[in-house]
């Protein structure tokens, strides 16, 4: 046994996040560790890689061989030799002002690791030019492979991947975890991706507020799963077919302290009765999985909210891009990153905008926020030429396009509260002081947020990464904007409260009339959530149409291939 975990507590400052895991990890074996966010992945995989704040207490053990890893303090010959992390965000690993040449070296240096750093490049499918380069040189897929060959520098027993995949097209996840799986390392994947990672683990394990709530082989886990919390995360993975419902599990992990008494998923169960509320379930072995649920053996299934379909009118046109190209200057070189791209969205529709990493997805999405110029196009919002206008022109047509970022916890200032972050188009826009309130608390509801004076008053750092979103959806419709820009507004996000944002979107664009651009690199997604569909790839439209007519039958190659890695991440 590679990994031993029996009882293994973490908490902090007396309010537990892991509550009591057992679990193993064999010689070899990958264990995909799923749920959503708040319910203590991460907090395991840092217990076992001594990298916890001083104010956590780990109980327990976590045994890498012979080596006790549970409240560990002298780490210099563990760290990077028995055990190594792939971290969720690449360029956070990853020194920007070194070659990746001089990061490995550094690596095979510190913890005595005889490959040449030539060999952990070819070992993750990346070739030994690449050497010489900047992280920012290289593409998100490339610098995850990099730091795939920092964490195998030191050849370590375990590899804790902390979400290895997250923010990544479906193509370059797939590409990811099969090189993990290729590997042949022990290893703990920690994902809110539960369908993703089946087709690469041997075995599952869900987490729910701090315990496990299912443990079984992954090959088995979508038909036979028994645990209603299992089922809520496979409703909320969208998959690129129009005919599975896509849906997400009402609310959100209870704080910690505010755990329930009995089982801990009770609150939010279709299944839940009386005795759910009073007596935890143990987890308990059937067969060749592990179940903590006292409804495991009934035939009931549990059903939960799905996205709602399109199916209203179309309203007048908002956005009509006609033959926008935009060059880059690259040292020598010059870049087409878009060529010849039109594009229209009407008011109540949401239009897709899919493709791979430097597609050029990001690029139209800051032309038509009026951010960047592009090199000859045209684009209109509303029947205005944004490309012409220029100064307080500009901006006063940019105040009719709201905008959602891709990173919740990086967009909203962590010094400002709920009510001040809503308002601060308000501002910029003049709205006179007594009508603010109402506005905000308008936006905010709209958003699928508490319109409470408690939780106005809270900060950033108090809030769920789905709770910081709709803040930032909030925010973006507080000067009532015709159009709505959702740069990967989803890509960081677990699976459930995806399908919670993509709902909250739909409803505005029904309730609203209003006009959403989708920009997102999950063609899943975007089959279950939009309206219609744009294709790019190299800054070329590919294929555009209906969702449905899309999924159904693609008539470009690449839109196939997308689709097939929707369909098998």
């Amino acid at each position: 046994m590679t990994l031993s975990m029996r009882d293994l507590t973490v908490s902090y400052d007396g309010l537990t996040a892991v509550d009591g895991i057992s679990l193993d990890v064999a010689e070899s074996e990958i264990v995909a560790l799923v749920g959503e966010s708040g319910c203590g992945k991460t907090s395991l995989a840092r217990a076992l890689l001594g990298l916890l704040p001083r104010t956590a207490t780990v109980t327990g053990s976590a045994l890498l061989g012979e080596d006790e890893l549970a409240g560990r303090t002298d780490w210099k010959n563990v760290r990077g030799s028995r055990i190594a992390i792939v971290p969720q965000g690449a360029m956070t690993g990853l020194s920007p002002v070194h070659r990746v040449g001089a990061q490995i070296t550094e690596m095979l240096t510190l913890h005595g690791g005889q490959a040449e750093p030539a060999e952990l490049l070819e070992r993750v499918g990346l070739q030994q030019g690449m050497l010489r380069c900047y992280p920012h040189e290289l593409s998100g897929g490339q610098r995850q492979r990099v730091a795939i060959a920092l964490a195998l520098a030191g050849e370590p027993r375990l590899l804790v991947a902390d979400e290895p995949t997250t923010g990544l097209d479906a193509i370059t996840q797939r590409q990811i975890l099969a090189l993990l799986a290729g590997l042949g390392t022990s290893m703990l994947i920690v994902s809110h991706d539960l369908s993703g990672l089946m087709p690469y683990a041997h075995r599952a394990a869900v987490m729910y507020a701090g315990r496990l709530a299912e443990v079984r082989p992954a090959r088995t886990l979508s038909s036979k799963h028994a645990h209603p919390y299992t089922a809520g995360l496979l409703t909320a993975t969208p998959v690129a077919d129009r005919q599975v419902p896509w849906g997400s599990i009402p609310g959100s992990a209870p704080a910690l302290d505010l755990l329930p008494t009995g089982c801990r998923f009770a609150p939010r169960c279709p299944l839940a009765t009386d005795r759910c509320a009073e007596e935890a379930p143990p987890l308990l072995r059937h067969g060749d999985a592990q179940v903590a649920c006292h409804h495991h053996d009934k035939p009931d299934k549990p059903t939960y909210p799905v996205v709602p379909r399109a199916g209203h009118s179309q309203g007048a046109s908002v956005v009509h891009v006609t033959d926008v190209r935009h060059l880059y200057r690259a040292r020598s070189r010059t870049v087409e990153a878009l060529r010849g791209v039109d594009l229209d969205i009407h008011a109540g529709q949401i239009v897709g905008l899919v493709g791979e990493s430097g597609s050029g997805k990001s690029t139209l999405a800051r032309i038509i926020l009026g951010l960047l110029r592009p090199s000859s196009g045209r684009v209109e919002i509303a029947g205005e030429e944004l490309t012409a206008r220029r100064g307080r022109a500009l901006r006063r047509l940019q105040q009719r396009i709201g905008f959602v970022h891709q990173d919740p916890y990086d967009a909203l200032h962590p010094g400002m509260r709920v009510a001040s972050l809503v308002a601060e188009p308000l501002l910029r826009t003049g709205t006179p002081r007594e009508q603010r309130a109402a506005r905000v608390r308008d936006a905010v509801s709209a958003s699928g947020l508490p319109v409470t004076d408690e939780f106005l008053q809270r900060f950033p750092d108090r809030l769920s990464g789905g709770q910081r979103q709709r803040v930032s959806i909030a925010r973006a419709l507080a000067a009532d904007p015709i159009l709505l820009v959702a740069d990967e507004a989803t890509s960081m996000l677990d699976v459930s409260t995806r399908a919670g944002i993509a709902t909250t979107l739909r409803t505005l664009a029904i309730d609203r009339g209003l006009a959403v651009l989708f920009v997102t690199h999950d063609l899943g997604e975007a089959v279950q959530s939009c309206d219609r569909i744009v294709v790019l790839r190299n800054g070329t439209v590919v294929e555009r149409g209906l969702s449905a007519d899309l999924a159904g039958a693609p008539s470009h190659s690449y839109t196939a291939q997308l689709l097939d890695a929707a369909r098998s991440t």
